[in-house]
């Protein structure tokens, strides 16, 4: 059967100019090579037979080849409700809770400091979410927690808070393994290779230019023993950690994510990886990360269209991303405009920065409700338009005929619900029950809607004796 379907495209790149970015990254790993000081990574790099000088990793074409022949084209990552798994790269699309931010803003207290009861709430409010089909151990930090067991703490708080795929933010080589042993008591299976895939992390990024950090490296290296999906990344900033021309810093990342995905195809052949996107122009007059520029959304669709369309690997992406320290007209520009390009250029799934103000540094509550009303529009016109004869409309034009209306046409009764409305923007207003100077009547209707979620999420969403026996691993290795 023809499929009639008609999706949104959006390109940048020719088939030849993807080929020279893939050219001249071959060119960079093979005569400027990639330093990733680490000997763990370092002596798997000499024993298949790498040059490598000091802490410098030189790379053939054939070698760089060979590990893309092996990456899988997708990967399903489960959820302990196998109805939440994804299949990313295979047609669906997973929506990630953020990762990082250092501070909380809510309509009722302003900004502050994150805790681990904040870390909590977010991944219940994810939970309760129809849109976010990923949830994070690290919606924001919990600075009340002792670092030595916060990632305990902190994975043991999304565990029993969600039964969606899970995303961690990045830890020690020991703690990443411990993350693992702690998802294998909730998913009572084994994290092994080539066993199920439970676990993603928001971002292994490179540290341009051309290098990994030795954390970094560890935490590819932790992933890949287990099987788990290896999402690569850059946070590169041209003029900054990368060259001011957008392609040149198209072509860096790139080299640099191949790079990854060599180390990650030496630990285990046929790993899952995931090509990861999130670079940003510098903001050369105020020396700032600067994710709200549309040069953002430029340098996110080239190297999309890398990732997916040249290598043919399951891509991720940063959309919701602002400048902006509040939820105003800029953060609605910058939220929707890099929104757009990330999902609708044939990305899988997100390093999801959803609800995110500040450049990256604070987690909004009404703004992830807001964010995910993005999202469904989006997704609207994600799934395209449908060009059959019935859709048309043919019949149903010649029937009203020159003059009428469609209000009472059978198509109108049968098809009006399938349209996008809105649920927390207003398409209705009243000016006399709504002012227009009223500037937070939707964020008070989102401010209500995350504390719906609070107030019908259960206590816990693990079985009693499979909490106990994670309670009693925390306790075994706070020591």
């Amino acid at each position: 059967m023809e499929n009639w379907m008609r999706g949104v495209s959006m390109r940048m790149f020719t088939d030849e100019d993807m080929q020279r970015v893939h050219d001249y990254s071959l060119e960079l790993l093979r005569e400027n090579g990639i330093n990733i000081a680490n000997d763990r990574v370092l002596k798997v790099f000499k024993e298949n037979g790498f040059r490598v000088e000091g802490s410098q990793i030189y790379m053939t074409e054939k070698q760089v080849m060979d590990a893309l022949e092996k990456t899988p084209s997708h990967f399903v990552i489960h959820g302990r409700s196998s109805a939440r798994d994804l299949d990313l790269g295979g047609g669906d699309y997973g929506v990630c809770s953020p990762i990082g931010p250092v501070n909380v803003r809510t309509l009722d207290d302003g900004i502050r400091q994150g805790t681990l009861k904040d870390v909590e709430d977010l991944a219940k409010i994810y939970q309760g979410s129809d849109v976010i089909n990923i949830n994070t151990n690290n919606g924001v930090e919990a600075y009340d927690v002792d670092e030595k067991t916060g990632h305990l703490l902190i994975t043991k708080a999304v565990l029993k808070n969600t039964d969606k795929p899970v995303y961690t933010r990045l830890f020690t080589y020991e703690q990443m393994h411990e993350i693992m042993d702690m998802v294998e008591i909730t998913s009572g299976e084994k994290l092994e290779k080539g066993g199920n895939i439970w676990l993603a992390p928001g971002s292994c990024p490179s540290l341009s230019p051309m290098a990994y950090s030795r954390e970094v490296a560890d935490c590819i290296v932790a992933l890949a023993e287990r099987g788990q999906v290896v999402t690569l990344g850059s946070a590169t900033s041209t003029g900054v950690t990368g060259p001011i021309q957008i392609f040149g810093t198209i072509v860096m990342q790139n080299a640099e994510q191949l790079a990854g995905i060599v180390l990650t195809q030496l630990i285990n052949p046929g790993n899952a990886v995931g090509y990861g996107v999130a670079a940003c122009p510098g903001n050369m007059r105020g020396a700032r990360y600067c994710c709200g520029s549309p040069g953002r959304v430029m340098l996110q669709i080239g190297s999309i269209e890398m990732g997916k369309r040249f290598y043919h690997l399951p891509t991720r992406t940063e959309p919701y991303t602002t400048e902006s320290n509040t939820i105003d007209v800029q953060c609605g520009i910058e939220s929707y405009e890099g929104s757009i390009c990330n999902i609708l250029s044939g990305a899988d799934y997100q390093l999801g920065e959803i609800g995110t103000l500040d450049s990256l540094m604070t987690t909004s509550y009404e703004k992830t409700i807001i964010d995910e009303e993005i999202t469904s529009r989006l997704f609207y016109i994600k799934e395209g338009i449908d060009v059959s004869r019935e859709y048309a409309a043919i019949e149903s034009i010649m029937d009203v005929g020159s003059g009428g209306t469609f209000l009472m046409e059978e198509d109108t009764v049968e098809q009006m619900h399938d349209a996008w409305y809105p649920t927390y923007t207003d398409w209705n207003r009243d000016p006399d029950k709504i002012p227009g100077d009223d500037y937070e009547y939707v964020l008070r209707k989102a401010n209500e809607e995350w504390k719906r979620r609070l107030e019908e999420a259960p206590e816990s969403m693990l079985d009693k004796a499979v909490e106990e026996e994670l309670d009693a691993y925390i306790r075994a290795h706070s020591k």
